[in-house]
């Protein structure tokens, strides 16, 4: 690297010199700072930053005169937070001279956001050499962005699965799947400055991303110049789409209610339709090399005549109801010898019973995700031959499934698992519970109990030893059983609601488990003491109570913990408050500054992790009371 050769110039004569080194990629900063953890990553300026910087650059010493506050604080708002943009229009203001003048700042204040060359092209210039700079097999992960409407929220494990449909991914360590080299692939572009994080897992793996409206915009340049895809919005009552430049791939955002859409292409591969949750697009579709349809939200009357022609789909994810498909999950589907990926979406209105899933989806030799409501019953494969190993990665989500021996040598590779009980008639030792411990290439279950006998049964069967996530809603537990949990090796996150105990119970963990968990999120139902020294969670960053009302306190211990980072708390009772404000007390005497407890109070009945919060990362000890 050039900074190898540069950095033997800059010698260490103990002067308290310092070098400030400032690029878009994380792994230069990483590489540069060798001396120690000096790396600082930028965020983008609020509102009231964004205003200081542009009254900075444009009247410099002097203060900005009061009839162009107003407009120059809405110029700072629409730069987006983005100091580059910042500076470009703060530049064009001190270069007009008569600065005074309100019909110019106007005039700057309607360019901004607008296609006109005036800013775009200057910041445009600048950010595409990051997208030339990038490495070919990131360039059309880069593009596909370009898809997605703007200020889109866009799901990185549904982005992953189309990357992967599309073929942008290439295998590379054979240890490693697509999914993940996928996320990989995301990473390098976060760390290039070009995506931004919006959400992350518990794990600190990314949940959500979006992309800044500059980069959106250069990216739908390149994508139209390059016939990479075709965006096409509209919000008239249009029937059928053109394409003014063919490509392989379409976007269609539809904003009108009962839209008719008509694709006729034969060269299309790629289709993705988005629209506002409440409007109903009517679809009709002859595009017979089709690879990829992203169509959840569409009226689709003719789907059962035109899925079995799509032969070469990798990639579906479609809406289910009595007028698309009257039977419920179309057999036809399974016939699809190239289908990856299925997202099957049911529409709530006109069922009252269980979607079977016919046997057939066994024997689909490319399946690796199968993401259904919770209104499936996934048949169980009958003795036609289907008993080999299967590539399926996800399963979400089976209702009352039985894990038979034949049923765990078809899912020997799956990953992801999503099982919910409705125990009228049957107990666990039906569903071969015991079982689940030999899938030993699970890492994420979650488990849901809706109905149980009375008096319950408690569960007492053991998880696969590969799980690194692991959610338990209504079910039956108890206590004094979490070592059964906590001897799991790799676990990292660990969320536990509306734990239907047989009886109040004390937990005392064990030292030498939950070695690896992160995050703990709990209502912790039943449990009327619980004892935790910091040797019981040597890892444990972030203790999310969610609506406690069982303990008095969280156990001093915890305030120990070294990793721990967050506290945060959902409808409390006081006494819990003040226990974790004591804690928030000790670890800042430890010298953990960034150490956080967060409260909040609310009488929205939500379900289990139904709140979002956007916190000030800045503020040590506040309460947010939300309305009801």
């Amino acid at each position: 690297m050039a900074w190898d050769d540069l950095k033997m110039i800059f010698l260490d004569n103990g002067s308290g010199s310092r070098i400030l080194l400032t690029t878009r990629l994380l792994e230069v900063g990483v590489y540069a700072g060798t001396s120690g953890n000096l790396l600082h990553q930028m965020k983008f300026l609020n509102e009231d930053q964004s205003w200081k910087l542009l009254q900075k650059k444009v009247f410099e010493q002097e203060s900005c005169p009061l009839q162009l506050v107003e407009i120059g604080k809405k110029i700072a708002r629409k730069c987006g937070g983005l100091p580059l943009t910042i500076m470009v229009v703060a530049g064009l203001l001190h270069s007009l001279g008569n600065m005074i003048r309100e019909d110019l700042w106007d005039n700057v204040l309607e360019n901004i956001s607008s296609t006109e060359p005036t800013i775009t092209q200057h910041c445009s210039k600048i950010l595409c050499l990051s997208y030339d700079q990038l490495p070919l097999r990131l360039k059309p992960c880069f593009l596909y962005f370009a898809a997605f409407p703007e200020d889109s929220k866009i799901d990185v494990s549904k982005l992953v699965k189309l990357w992967v449909a599309e073929g942008f991914i290439k295998p590379g360590d054979q240890s490693k799947c697509l999914e993940d080299v996928g996320e990989e692939y995301l990473d390098d572009l976060v760390n290039r400055s070009l995506i931004l994080v919006s959400k992350k897992k518990p794990d600190g793996k990314l949940k959500t991303v979006g992309i800044h409206d500059l980069l959106r915009e250069i990216c739908l340049t390149k994508a139209e110049e390059q016939r990479f895809l075709y965006q096409f919005s509209s919000k008239r009552n249009s029937r059928e789409i053109d394409m003014e430049n063919p490509s392989f791939r379409l976007s269609f955002l539809y904003t009108s209610s009962y839209q008719e859409c008509q694709i006729h292409d034969p060269s299309l591969r790629s289709a993705l339709l988005f629209s506002n949750r409440y409007l109903k697009l009517r679809l009709s579709l002859y595009c017979r090399r089709l690879n990829i349809l992203d169509a959840p939200d569409v009226d689709w009357r003719s789907f059962l005549d035109v899925i079995p022609k799509l032969v070469n789909l990798k990639y579906i994810a479609f809406p289910l109801n009595k007028e698309s498909s009257p039977c419920g999950f179309p057999t036809s589907i399974s016939k699809l010898p190239n289908l990856e990926t299925i997202i099957a979406c049911v529409s709530y209105l006109g069922w009252s019973r269980l979607l079977p899933v016919p046997y057939e989806i066994w024997g689909m030799p490319k399946l690796r995700h199968l993401i259904m409501g919770r209104h499936f019953r996934l048949s169980y494969p009958s003795n036609v031959g289907i008993n080999d190993e299967s590539d399926l990665r996800t399963l979400e989500t089976v209702v009352d499934f039985r894990f038979t021996g034949e049923v765990l040598q078809i899912l020997a590779n799956l990953r992801k698992l999503e099982v919910l009980f409705r125990m009228k008639h049957h107990d666990w030792d039906y569903f071969n519970l015991h079982n689940l411990f030999h899938l030993r290439n699970l890492e994420d279950l979650e488990v849901s109990v809706e109905y149980l006998p009375n008096p319950p049964v408690t569960w007492n069967y053991a998880f696969p030893t590969s799980l690194k996530k692991l959610t338990l809603r209504g079910v039956p537990f108890l206590w004094e059983n979490m070592t059964i949990i906590g001897s799991l090796p790799n676990l990292q996150v660990l969320k536990m609601t509306n734990i239907k105990g047989t009886r109040r119970s004390k937990w005392t963990p064990s030292e030498g488990q939950f070695l690896r968990l992160k995050y703990f999120y709990s209502s912790l139902n039943y449990l009327v003491s619980w004892e935790a020294e910091k040797e019981h969670f040597p890892s444990l960053e972030s203790l999310i109570p969610w609506e406690v009302y069982s303990i008095d306190e969280i156990p001093c211990g915890v305030g120990e913990i070294d990793s721990l980072q967050l506290i945060e708390l959902f409808n409390s009772k006081d006494s819990l408050i003040n226990s974790a404000k004591r804690i928030q007390e000790q670890q800042h005497e430890y010298g953990n500054d960034a150490f956080q407890v967060l409260v909040h109070d609310s009488n929205d009945n939500k379900s289990d992790f139904g709140f979002e919060f956007v916190v000030n990362k800045h503020t040590r000890w506040e309460e947010y009371r939300l309305p009801a």
